[in-house]
This record gives C-alpha cells, sequence and structure tokens, in this order.
C-alpha cells in the first residue's frame, strides 16, 4: 500500500537528528535531549506516507518527480551535514575571540538552518496532514475495513492507523489490539487468527484466513507486511472483511450449478439411453456433440466421432451430402428430411435423417439439432403390405366367387373376373372406378336387383353400410331371372367394405338333393346287419342304427340326445371282463374307439359271443365304428383249424418219414454203387461184354436212384426247414452258361437246340449259386423231356425293376389245361394251385409224365430265396417258366434253420 523509497524530508529529518544526538551524547549534553530522536522518527515515519502520493513520491502512484525535488533530494542531505558540522564547530570551539567568534557563527548557521528546518517542517507537516487526509480518503473509498501496525508490533499493542470500516466491524475491540480482535470471534476462530498474526510480526508470513464471527457471519481475514527501506516505517497490515453474504451467494450458485449439471447429466443419460442417433452442430455446422446411438450408428465412440467429424452417410460424397442438408436446413429456417441408405453393424438400413435449426428466423447463424429414425422396419412392412395386397388381389382373381372392394369414399377399388361376368359388366367401364351408387342403380336399370317398392330407401339403406357396419353380414339375394346370390358384406381392414357374391342357385338345388340322400342312408343304415355307431370329434354318438342297440342289448332311447362314448361304455359295462379297474379299462377302450387310425378285430364277452369290430376315421373327425356278432363263424373256424392243424402235423410226419427212408435207402445203394464200379473197372478180373454191359447198366441206374434219393432228401430238408442259403454275388452270364454246357449234350441227343439269351447289363444277382443252377438244370432237363424233338429251347434272363428274371422256354406239342385253366405243365407256384391237373389226377405233355419231384424241388429253391415261379403257356404252343427272384432277397428262413453266411 505504502511506497518503499522514504521522502526526503524523512531523510533531512533522520539525518540531522541522528547527527544532533551523536554530538550531544558526545559532548556531555544532557540525555534529555536524546528524546528528540523518536520524535523526529516519528515525523520521518509521518512523511514517509506522503512519499505515496501520487506526484510526490516514488511509489505505486507516482508517475513522475519534477526537477525540484530531485534538486532537493541532492541539496538537503549536505544541509543537514553542515548543520551537524556547525554544531560541532560550537561545542568544540575554545576560549578566546576566536573560539567566540566561531561559537557564533556556527550559533548564527545553526539558527538559520533551524529557522529554515521550522519552515520547512511546517510545510512538510501541512503537506502531511493533506497527504494523510488523502490516503485515509482514498481506503474509506475501499470497501474492505483495514488496520495497520507497525511491523513486528505484539497481539496487544493498538494499531497505528485504522481504517473507517473496522468500527462498522469491531466498534471498541479494533483499537485494542489483535488480541481483542481474536476474542470477538469464534472460539476456534481466535488461536487461529492469533497463530497467523504471530507468523506475521516474527517471520513477515502473510496470511488468509476464513474466520466464524457472529452467529451466521464470516469474515475473511488476510494479514501481510508492506516493507520500506527503514524497517522502523515498515507496517504489518490487516484487512477484514465480512464475506456471509459473498459466500451464502456462492452456496447458492454451486447449489444452482450442481443441479444443472445433475440435470444436464441426467439429461445426457436419457439422451443416450433413446435408440435414435442424435447429434448437434454449431454455427459452422461443425459436428460438437452426439449420443451415444450415434456413436454406435458410426462405430466409434462419442469423443472420437465429435473428432473425426463423423456423419451418417456412405460412399463418396456422404459427408458432403450431410453438411448440404445441413445448410438447406440452416437457410430455411424449418427442418429438412431426406432418406439415406447407411450400414450400421454390418446391415444397410434406411435411415430417416432429420436437421432443424434450434434459434428462429431472426438468427442469422444458430446451432443445428440432427436425429435419425430407423425406416428399415417400416420400409420392409410397407414392401411386405404391397405384396400381400398383391397376392391377394392374385389370389382373389383366382377364385370363382365374385369379389369387389370399395374404399373409404364408396367408390371402386378392386374387382375381379368373376364380378364383371356375374353382373355383365365390361372391365373398361369398371376401370372407372364407379361409386356404390352408381352401380346399384346401374344394376337396377339392367334389372339385375331384386325388386323393391321403394328403391331410394334401399339406396339409403345399402350406402349406410359404409359408416354403420362393424361384423360381417350375410343374405341371399332372389335375382329377377330365378338366379339366387349368396351376398357376404365384409368390413375391409383398410377401410370401405368388400362384397363377396356367389351363386348359390345350384348349392340350394345340390342341398335338397343331399338331404334326401342322407334320408336314403339313414334307412339303409337301418336295415344293415352289423351295428354301426359313428362318433364325432368330441367322442358323443352322432349316428346308430337299430342293429347296434341289438348287438350290445341297448334300448333304443339310450341313445337319443348324442350320449357321449363315456355314457355308451357304462351301459355295456356287463359284456366286459375288466377285472377289479373299471376306470383304466374304460379309458383304454374309450382312447381305442376314438383314435383315428384304421383297425379291426375281435371282442370276446363275457357272454360267450364273438364280436368283430373295425374302426373306420371319417374325413369330417368322427369315427366310424361296425360291430358285426361272428360267435357261429368263430366256432366253425375253430373246427377247422384243429383239423388243419391236424393235417400239417401228418405232412410233417411224412416228410420225416421220407428224409429217414432216404438216408437209410442210399447207405447200401453206395455199396451197391462201388461194386459195379469195381466190376465195371475189371479190377478183379476180365468180363465179357455182356458182363461188362450189365454191370454199366446197373451203374447207370444205381446213379439215377441215387439222383431220385437226393432229390427226396433235398425236398424232405426244405419242407422239414432244415436246408440253407450259401449266399454270393453270382454273374448270371456265367451262371446260365454253366447250365447250358451240362444240358447241351443231353439236348443233342434229343435232336433239339439249346440257346442261351442273357443280356450284357443285366446285373449281378445276390444267391445261393449252386441252389440256383440245380434249379435251373431241372427246369432244362424238365423241357427236354417234354419239347418236340427239333425245336428250340432257350434259356434266358431279363432284368424286371428290383428283380430278376431267369426262364425256361420250349416247344411242346400239344397242352392240356385243367380245372383252373392253367398249362398242365404249370410248376407249383404263383398262378398254380399247386394240385394234380387233369381228370386222372395227373398232368400229361405229348405223352411224358413230369418230373413232379424235380420242379417241386425248383420251387423250394426260389422260395427259399424269396421269389415266385410263373408259368405262361403261349398260343404257339411254347411254354414258358419263369422263375422270379429279387435282387436283394429277404430270405424266408424257417424254423430251426440258418441261412448260411
Amino acid at each position: 500500500m505504502l511506497g518503499q523509497r522514504p521522502h526526503l524530508t524523512e531523510t533531512i529529518a533522520l539525518g540531522a537528528c541522528e547527527t544532533l544526538t551523536q554530538v550531544l551524547a558526545g559532548n556531555g549534553v544532557p540525555k534529555d535531549y536524546v528524546g528528540y530522536e523518536p520524535k523526529c522518527r516519528s515525523l520521518g515515519v509521518a512523511l514517509k506516507i506522503d512519499s505515496d502520493v501520487p506526484g510526490t513520491g516514488s511509489g505505486p502512484g507516482a508517475t513522475r518527480k519534477d526537477s525540484t525535488v530531485q534538486q532537493r533530494d541532492a541539496i538537503y542531505p549536505a544541509v543537514a551535514a553542515g548543520l551537524g558540522a556547525s554544531l560541532a564547530v560550537f561545542l568544540g570551539a575554545g576560549a578566546g575571540p576566536s573560539g567566540a567568534l566561531a561559537r557564533w557563527l556556527a550559533v548564527s548557521a545553526l539558527l538559520m538552518v533551524l529557522a529554515w528546518l521550522a519552515v520547512g517542517a511546517v510545510r512538510a507537516r501541512r503537506a502531511f496532514h493533506t497527504l494523510q487526509g488523502r490516503c485515509n480518503a482514498l481506503l474509506a473509498a475501499g470497501n474492505t475495513p483495514w488496520c495497520a501496525w507497525p511491523a513486528g508490533a505484539e497481539p496487544g499493542a493498538p494499531p497505528a492507523l485504522v481504517g473507517a470500516g473496522c468500527a462498522s466491524l469491531f466498534p471498541c475491540q479494533c483499537r485494542d489490539g489483535i488480541a481483542t480482535i481474536a476474542a470477538a470471534l469464534a472460539p476456534e476462530s481466535g488461536p487461529q487468527l492469533i497463530a497467523a498474526w504471530d507468523g506475521l510480526a516474527r517471520r513477515g508470513t502473510p496470511f488468509r484466513l476464513r474466520l466464524a464471527a457472529a452467529p451466521g457471519r464470516c469474515l475473511e481475514v488476510a494479514g501481510r507486511r508492506q516493507n520500506a527501506p527503514d524497517p522502523a516505517a515498515s507496517l504489518d497490515i490487516l484487512t477484514i472483511e465480512d464475506v456471509t453474504e459473498r459466500l451464502e451467494a456462492v452456496e447458492r450458485l454451486d447449489a444452482a450449478r450442481a443441479a444443472a449439471e445433475l440435470a444436464r447429466q441426467e439429461l445426457q443419460r436419457v439422451v443416450d439411453a433413446l435408440p435414435l442417433p442424435i447429434w448437434m452442430r454449431d454455427g459452422d455446422l461443425a459436428l460438437n456433440w452426439c449420443n451415444r446411438a450415434f456413436a454406435r450408428a458410426v462405430e466409434s465412440t462419442q469423443t472420437a466421432a465429435i473428432e473425426v467429424q463423423a456423419e451418417l452417410a456412405d460412399g463418396t460424397g456422404g459427408r458432403a451430402r450431410a453438411r448440404s442438408l445441413a445448410e438447406r436446413a440452416r437457410a430455411s429456417h424449418e427442418g429438412a428430411t431426406e432418406t439415406r441408405r447407411v450400414v450400421v453393424g454390418n446391415v444397410r438400413r434406411a435411415l430417416e435423417v432429420t436437421e432443424c435449426p434450434l434459434l428462429g428466423r431472426d438468427e442469422t447463424a444458430g446451432r443445428l439439432l440432427g436425429y435419425a429414425i430407423d425406416r428399415t422396419r417400416e420400409e420392409e412392412l410397407k414392401a411386405d403390405l404391397e405384396r400381400h395386397v398383391s397376392a391377394h388381389a392374385t389370389v382373389l382373381e383366382q377364385l370363382g366367387s365374385a369379389i369387389a372392394i370399395y374404399g373409404r369414399d364408396r367408390r371402386l377399388k378392386f374387382f375381379n373376373q368373376s364380378y364383371a361376368r356375374l353382373w355383365g359388366f365390361d372391365d373398361t367401364w369398371l376401370a372407372t372406378l364407379p361409386s356404390y351408387a352408381e352401380l346399384l342403380e346401374e344394376l337396377r336399370t339392367r334389372r339385375r336387383l331384386p325388386e323393391h317398392a321403394d328403391f331410394p330407401r334401399y339406396k339409403r339403406e345399402q350406402l349406410a353400410l359404409f359408416t354403420t357396419l362393424i361384423e360381417p353380414r350375410e343374405s341371399l339375394m332372389h335375382l329377377p331371372d330365378g338366379t339366387t346370390l349368396r351376398s357376404l358384406v365384409v368390413p375391409h381392414p383398410l377401410g370401405g367394405l368388400m362384397f363377396v357374391l356367389e351363386d348359390v342357385t345350384n348349392t340350394l338345388a345340390l342341398e335338397s338333393s343331399y338331404n334326401t340322400l342322407i334320408a336314403v342312408q339313414q334307412e339303409t343304415l337301418d336295415n344293415l346287419a352289423e351295428g354301426i355307431a359313428v362318433f364325432g370329434g368330441d367322442g358323443r354318438l352322432k349316428l346308430s342304427n337299430p342293429a347296434y342297440a341289438k348287438v350290445w342289448d341297448l334300448e333304443p332311447t339310450a341313445l337319443r340326445g348324442e350320449p357321449h362314448v363315456t355314457d355308451v361304455m357304462e351301459k355295456v359295462k356287463e359284456f366286459f371282463d375288466y377285472g377289479e379297474n373299471w376306470d383304466d379299462f374304460k379309458a383304454d377302450m374309450v382312447a381305442s374307439t376314438l383314435e383315428r387310425t384304421g383297425r379291426s378285430g375281435r371282442l370276446s364277452r363275457v357272454d360267450g359271443s364273438v364280436i368283430e369290430f373295425s374302426n373306420v376315421p371319417l374325413p369330417d373327425g368322427a369315427v366310424l365304428t361296425t360291430f358285426l356278432d361272428v360267435s357261429d363263424s368263430v366256432r366253425v373256424e375253430r373246427a377247422l383249424r384243429a383239423a388243419n392243424a391236424a393235417l400239417e402235423a401228418a405232412d410233417h410226419l411224412k416228410s420225416e418219414f421220407l428224409a429217414n427212408v432216404s438216408h437209410h435207402l442210399r447207405t447200401p445203394l453206395h455199396s451197391i454203387m462201388g461194386f459195379a464200379e469195381l466190376l465195371t473197372s475189371q479190377s478183379a478180373g476180365p468180363l465179357n461184354p455182356r458182363q461188362l454191359e450189365c454191370c454199366q447198366a446197373v451203374l447207370v441206374g444205381a446213379e439215377q436212384l441215387l439222383a431220385l434219393i437226393n432229390d427226396v432228401l433235398d425236398l424232405a430238408t426244405i419242407e422239414a426247414g432244415y436246408m440253407g442259403l450259401d449266399l454270393s454275388r453270382i454273374d448270371l452270364a456265367d451262371l446260365l452258361a454253366g447250365v447250358a454246357g451240362l444240358a447241351r449234350e443231353w439236348a443233342l441227343k434229343n435232336d433239339l437246340h439249346l440257346e442261351v439269351d442273357c443280356p450284357a447289363d443285366i446285373g449281378p444277382l445276390e444267391g445261393d449259386e449252386k441252389r440256383l443252377k440245380q434249379a435251373l438244370f431241372d427246369l432244362v432237363g424238365s423241357a427236354i423231356r417234354v419239347a418236340v424233338p427239333g425245336s428250340i429251347l432257350v434259356l434266358s434272363a431279363e432284368g424286371r425293376g428290383d428283380h430278376t428274371v431267369l426262364s425256361v422256354s420250349a416247344g411242346v406239342a400239344r397242352m392240356h389245361r385243367g380245372a383252373g385253366g392253367v398249362a398242365a405243365a404249370a410248376l407249383p407256384g404263383r398262378g398254380s394251385d399247386g394240385g394234380n391237373d387233369g381228370e386222372d389226377g395227373s398232368a400229361r405233355v405229348a405223352g411224358h409224365v413230369p418230373d413232379r419231384l424235380g420242379l417241386a424241388l425248383v420251387r423250394g429253391c426260389i422260395d427259399l430265396h424269396g421269389g415266385w415261379i410263373e408259368v405262361d403257356a403261349e398260343s404257339d404252343r411254347r411254354l414258358i417258366v419263369r422263375c422270379v427272384l429279387p435282387v436283394h432277397p429277404e430270405l424266408q428262413v424257417p424254423s430251426g434253420a440258418t441261412a448260411a453266411e
């Protein structure tokens, strides 16, 4: 506050006082003179204040120093030094004239200097008071009260200077020192002020404290030291300011700022939670804020999106187009909207982007708010709706019913060709979209509407349907030409009405015929022997005949009123043996009755009767159940089954007998063959030709007998169920070639030509090659026996889907047909009854008896392969025997036998 440079008056006064004090003390002047020193110093301190007045000192307010002051600053030290020298001469002069003269001169000089100093002191005192008043006025003009103490003053020392504002804060204490001021503060604030003032007084440490005073008041106290060149002139200045209202205002502002910040954060969270991308632009159209949805849309963070000035636009020039939309919005002072195709999250989206200014029309440059709404789903739904409407129109166009749709404005929006044909309208006229009122007038003109006595009223009622109809309304229209139309009026989902017209003239006629047929059907059912009952999908009896009530011994009244199937089961409870749990038995019977699967079977009732039943699901969800009492038929069937079992047992015994006999016959036959071979080889001695011929005949007969025995044994094995198959892949060409090679010499002896017909691409067959070769050889042998000499014998193979056909064809002289219409040489198999043909119980072809044993073996072998035999007697007297074999046979392995791997 005060300057650092002393005033020239202070310098003169202090210098003179110091010099005078030293001289007086050195010459024995009384000590009372020494008291002038503090007075002079007080004067110097007072004068020092004058040095800070603007224009007169070197303090902060001084701007310049005039030349006169500068001269005095240089002269006054010399004057002070001369004054001191005069005093020294006066006090040190000796006796005598020269000493008196010196003392007189010294006294004169001293008096002149003192007079001049007195005048200067008066002037300085006046200047001091003037400057002091000015300083006090300047300090009083400030809002901060203050007090000043000499540097290093104790807490109890009174202040040297007191500002005007201190009296209002501390009326008494401010004049008594820092200690009394601290005592006037709150208990916890006083020691803080004392400690801070002690640091200022001892070390010059400035401080600024916020202390509590009276209840609810707060003072801001600051202390600092104002240094001067002379330490005695330094001041410790204390400023005191009541900041209670300011702190309250600051607290209110802080609370308002916190509330505003909280509202801003909440608004930010709300905006970030929105799924819509939102952003803001400044006056230069630069992006300065965005929400989280915008950052996600541009695949960035909010801060990064603002830094790189990201835009919701793709492709070349996307940023320029985005800013162009913002410029249009700013120029028009209204919102601008456009649709953009943008890839968001690897999915192409249709965004409706809007930019709108936040300020009114009077603002030349304002901020813009932008937001984007995802219209992808809406566009997809719109496209789906258009496709559905188009598909709906296509479907309606193909319907046979006449359909017309009128909009809210009662004008025709859609019609199909059936509608135009029904009323006989021209498509060109309907394409003009006439109103419903015009159409009614046109139909009336053509006499295509029912006759009405009050047609205007009828017309008003029809037009009123566009505003009053809520539910579909159906009615019949009887036209003057005898046509009956079924009219259905339905409110259309998109507004207006949809009219559906259908010609039901023939339908009514058919309904009448249908009712007649139902009556005939009911009469037919009533006269059937089977008991018939129809149960609907709800489990209730819809239809029954008297035979049903008779089978279950029910009264006709018990079946009236559509009883439920559970009620019917309760009424026939006595016919079943259900044990101890009737509920579970009844539930099973009800479930099986209503089950929508076709099934049939028999029920044995406790009265010994047997009921044959059948369940047939009907198209309408109902189930037709028939019941027939077959007790007598069951008894006859049981008797027949018992007789059949006895026959099967006898046949089994026969097969076992043949197997045993064949086995016992084959053992001695081997011995006979062995001895015949020994004799034929003539190892025991030579034989004459006659003997050799006889031995060879015996050997041939034995071999034939062995073949017959083997056939009998194989047949018995097959019938007994002990024969198996050794399955492998068979090359049919090799199989047929092998059979032909074995039989060709035999055929030549009988004047027959044997041919093989096998396609190259027929493919392999899975089966037992040995058994099939044996079966084909037996067939070829039978054919050789019955074939006409000179004819062609054909052994062939062909494919028939999943089956392979092996056939033997031979020409015969004549063919005898049995009672069954099958050729005499037919083999047992499919198309043959397997019994004897002809009247004498035998089959003869060209006078020969077929080899029944070999043919039986053929049938058994083919059956084991899962195939069958077909016989075809053609008109050109050719007999064809076909063996049909599956390519992958399902083997029929008899009980007790296994098929070889």
